[in-house]
């Protein structure tokens, strides 16, 4: 078999499990809180690290917002199947980079992979990634030259894969809505947090032998617990996140 046609075939496999296998990185940080020292033995010195390592993940957060919340339905879904595509997305975060969902991940589970700030593991992470996530978009890209042809050839040779080009933005055709918004990642915000509130138990176990949150975390603990119980309650009980075509 061609290495580009195992790529594929591989990538296939791998997007059909692409919502559960990533999880097998967050293995790792287990053994990074096991050896982790705080900088200077100071916690208010994590901490300020700590908000940046949220910060980043919340721009990876946002990346996949601005997916979700333009998008027309058809496109950019969680379909683990078969790839679906019902049309061609080239607007908005389509018209800046190839793969703005990747993109958003990467920079999600990054904001994690820095909370201990080991450099080894911030570097296996983003090997670990790009290995994956390529093998995924390979097949995708493949899925969509067969069906859009040279649409696809054009919008591929004109934007980045990965790392946007913001200079080439367009106007999505759509307005951004809201509610698809909320609807499609409030748990992608309720599991990255949840994450993050698991490490800073890991970091307190660890150096100081209890379970404990404190400064802003059990703030953060209760965001994140109100906005799953508030937009599920939305979600399962009401139509008010619905929105035709979306």
């Amino acid at each position: 078999m061609e290495l580009k046609n195992h790529f594929e075939t591989s990538g296939q496999w791998l997007f059909r499990w692409r919502s559960y296998l990533p999880a097998v990185l967050l293995l790792p940080l287990i053994f990074a809180a096991s050896n982790f020292e705080r900088p200077w033995g100071r916690h208010d010195v994590q901490e300020f690290w700590e908000l940046f390592c949220i910060a980043v993940t919340l721009l990876g957060l946002t990346v996949r917002v601005l997916v979700a919340g333009f998008v027309p339905g058809g496109t950019s879904g969680r379909n683990t199947k078969k790839q679906v595509a019902d049309s061609l997305n080239t607007t908005g975060i389509y018209s800046v980079c190839r793969h703005p969902l990747y993109l958003g991940n990467f920079l999600v589970a990054l904001g994690w992979a820095m909370f201990y700030h080991d450099g080894w593991l911030i570097a296996v992470f983003c090997m670990a990634f790009w290995l994956y996530y390529e093998r995924i978009m390979m097949t995708e890209e493949a899925f969509l030259r067969e069906k859009f042809g040279d649409e696809f050839r054009t919008w591929a040779a004109q934007t980045p894969a990965f790392i946007p080009q913001l200079r080439k933005w367009k106007m999505p055709e759509l307005g951004f809505s809201v509610r698809t918004m909320i609807r499609r990642e409030y748990l992608t915000f309720v599991g990255a947090m949840l994450v993050f509130v698991t490490l800073e138990l890991l970091e307190h176990w660890h150096v100081e032998g209890q379970v404990a949150l404190q400064s802003f975390w059990p703030w953060l603990l209760a965001l994140t617990g109100m906005t799953f119980l508030a937009v599920r309650l939305l979600h399962k009980c009401t139509r008010c996140l619905a929105e035709e075509g979306r």
